[in-house]
């Protein structure tokens, strides 16, 4: 694994304080604000999930994909109500 890919949420993070440094009147500009809002998402997933940001979207159609119960599994959490 290259160090590129080992260390890329430090990169994340070190961009994310790097843009600290820009000038005042570059920090007032809405994509400014929604840069830094990416760069910490980006940075707090793959710190949080321990695997790539890119590999987000993969897993959630993975997930809306899946296929749900045939049936009831609990028969008894709801209640017809009696009319």
């Amino acid at each position: 694994m290259s160090l590129l890919i080992m260390y890329r949420p430090y990169i994340l993070i070190a961009a994310l304080v790097g843009m600290i440094f820009l000038p005042i009147e570059w920090r007032k500009r809405k994509l400014f604000i929604i840069t830094a809002f990416l760069l910490a998402f980006s940075a707090g997933y793959e710190l949080i999930m321990e695997e790539a940001v890119t590999k987000m979207p993969g897993r959630i159609n993975r997930a809306l994909n899946e296929k749900g119960p045939e049936k009831s599994e609990n028969v008894k959490y709801y209640k017809k109500p009696d009319f």
